[in-house]
């Protein structure tokens, strides 16, 4: 790793304007071809100031300084929101934009008292508030004046989208109308007149003002990626790094000073005033590890704004805590949880898949896919995977597997959908958008066959399920997020997902994780003994692998937590592991675990993955012969010539 002393010691930045700004609003501006803009997104983040290689100190200021920066050359800027009203950048705007509607004029001589009343009213009167007064105000201005820049702050509260077949009063009506007349309007974009609406999430914005005849430009503000975040910490922790190089330095000069003789040593004692005086002059700073390295916090901060890694520096400095990685891993969890909480939860992943007992030939084919993955080569990555069986065979911990291996973001979704009219396609557009953000991410999408139910099936919510549906295939289908966001769907019930989901392209791997075999039990054992520190003196678990066979590795889990307890907390030996096997009931029929293997089979997509014991497993479902229609699925078996019975 390197050292603080290796890294560039410096806090000035060099500006680079954001790919976001430059091609979505810059271009479109300065062409000619838009006035009127719809930013969603970080904007009540914190952005890279124009100014930074002249003011190192404030490098990063809010999106809305930002604006007030770019906007001081224009006639009037006014910032607008329902809350405060109209704001202006400077009091000889306000004065100027007060005078065109005739809201303020110039003092009145004594020779004309009707005037100087009027003029006294109107100073009394001020500005008006509420949307459906300031807008026709604004819009007056504007058509007189030129140059002009309106920002409308939080906007989805003047012009919200009601969703699908609700209706809106009739002053929201009016607002809306207003905001698209001037997206249309050419004698506005004559004008050089600029109206930017600002909101976090696009979807809460009426649709009239997001379709194509708007004519409005949306322009999103991602979180920034790796090299914005380097920046970002690079200048932050600045006087850290340089605190960690003064007393580098003043450790070794006390080294000297013990060796050296008197005159040498007054020198050395200046020297190391001097640097103390440097370190006391930085100030409080955050405590930072000996093996920082920013480039390391960089990547842990993935999917995280830069007010947000504020946050985590913020919090350290209060509380006098390292800023080591277990300190941001926490800290970004609860951050990014709170943030997205109720559309998914972001998961630390502990263990690997030495913590896997079995699936050998599912962890090399996951051990080729890391490999692609570090290599770059993302043709390699499936744009999605299905694991399929009956539960408690070990796919959640697969996928935390292949995220801790990968060293991902580890994220399990919830449910999307919303009881209030027109939130869930919103809350799919933050999610979706929160996927690209976090990546690279692994996305665990549990209990699938609930989320992805086919499209036929009846919902009775006017189209909700079909759009939210829509949505996700359009992002699953995106080959931008091939081995960058892998998405893996757990299901015990495949043949309920819509068949869309599941083609090529979306769902590219379709896995049976069935019940262990006789083989894998005994390995289970071992990893399960091993992952909860549960002592035993057994040696060889061939004959319990025996006594339960038919049982999943989950019921293997619940087998030895509970011989431990019949050991009383102590060494686990054959009597108390024997117990607990007898105790033992377990939870699903065995007819429905031969069906959910049985549906699973069906639904593989490569001959190569599926288990080394197919064929055993095959001849002991027929054996049993508990599954309705038993004939029929042994007969779509043999004629995909999956297996041969």
């Amino acid at each position: 790793m390197k050292t603080p002393k290796e890294e560039t010691l410096t806090n000035v930045i060099e500006y680079k304007m954001p790919e976001w700004l430059e091609k979505d609003f810059i271009l479109p501006l300065k062409s000619g071809m838009a006035h009127f803009f719809i930013f969603h997104g970080d904007t009540d983040g914190l952005v890279l100031n124009p100014k930074c290689e002249i003011e190192p100190d404030t490098a990063y200021i809010p999106f809305r300084e930002f604006l007030r920066q770019v906007f001081d050359t224009r006639q009037i800027v006014i910032f607008y929101d329902v809350a405060s009203g109209m704001r202006f950048l400077t009091s000889a705007m306000e004065k100027e934009f007060k005078k065109l509607p005739g809201l303020e004029t110039d003092a009145a001589t004594g020779a004309d008292p009707i005037a100087a009343a009027k003029a006294d009213l109107a100073a009394k009167r001020g500005l008006p508030q509420d949307p459906n007064s300031c807008l026709p105000l604004i819009e007056k201005v504007m058509y007189k004046s030129e140059n002009m820049a309106v920002v409308i702050k939080s906007a989805h509260f003047i012009a919200p989208n009601p969703g699908a077949n609700a209706m809106l009063p009739a002053n929201e009506r009016v607002t809306i109308q207003t905001l698209r007349n001037w997206s249309q309007s050419e004698r506005l974009r004559s004008k050089n007149n600029l109206i930017i609406l600002l909101t976090d999430e696009i979807t809460k914005v009426s649709s009239e003002l997001r379709n194509n005849g708007s004519a409005a430009n949306q322009v999103f503000i991602p979180k920034p990626d790796k090299d914005e975040r380097i920046d970002f910490i690079s200048n932050t922790t600045y006087r850290s790094r340089q605190k960690q190089v003064l007393e580098g330095e003043i450790a070794q000069l006390d080294k000297q000073s013990k060796k050296a003789d008197t005159s040498v040593d007054k020198k050395i004692a200046a020297e190391v005033n001097e640097k103390r005086v440097e370190v006391e002059s930085l100030g409080p700073v955050i405590t930072l590890p000996s093996d920082f390295e920013v480039s390391v916090f960089a990547h842990a901060a993935q999917g995280m704004s830069f007010r947000q890694i504020s946050e985590i520096f913020l919090q350290a400095l209060k509380t006098g805590q390292t800023l080591d990685l277990n300190f941001v891993k926490n800290r970004k969890r609860n951050i990014l949880n709170s943030e997205y909480g109720e559309l998914m939860e972001v998961v630390d992943a502990q263990r690997g898949f030495e913590d896997i007992g079995g699936l050998t030939y599912i962890k090399k084919y996951l051990q080729s896919v890391l490999d692609a993955i570090k290599n770059g080569e993302y043709r390699l990555v499936p744009m999605g995977i299905y694991f399929m069986g009956p539960p408690g065979t070990g796919k959640t911990a697969l996928v935390e597997a292949l995220a801790k291996e990968a060293a991902f973001n580890f994220i399990k979704t919830k449910n999307i959908r919303s009881m209030w009219v027109g939130e869930s396609e919103a809350r799919m557009q933050k999610f979706i958008y929160a996927l690209r953000s976090l990546a690279p991410v692994v996305v665990m999408n549990d209990e699938a066959d609930l989320a992805d139910a086919q499209r036929d099936a009846p919902k009775g919510d006017s189209g909700v399920a079909e759009r939210l549906m829509k949505m996700w295939m359009e992002f699953l289908s995106d080959p931008r997020i091939r081995g960058k966001v892998v998405v893996i769907s757990c299901t015990n019930r495949p043949d309920r997902i819509d068949p869309a989901l599941k083609r090529s392209g979306r769902g590219d791997q379709r896995i049976l994780i069935p019940m262990p075999s006789m083989d894998e039990l005994p390995d289970i054992f071992r990893v399960m003994f091993k992952r909860y520190n549960i002592p035993t003196d057994i040696k060889n678990f061939a004959t319990f692998a025996k006594k339960t066979d038919g049982l999943s590795g989950a019921d293997v889990e619940a087998i030895i937590l509970a011989a431990f307890r019949f050991a009383s907390g102590k060494i686990v030996d054959s009597n108390a592991l024997n117990s607990a096997i007898d105790d033992f009931i377990p939870s699903a029929s065995q007819s429905a675990i031969d069906f959910m293997t049985m549906v699973g089979l069906l639904e593989c997509s490569s001959r190569l993955l599926l288990p080394p014991n197919v064929g055993q497993i095959v001849q002991g479902i027929a054996k049993r012969n508990l599954i309705e229609d038993l004939d029929g699925y042994l007969a779509q078996v043999r004629a995909r010539k999956i297996v041969n019975i």
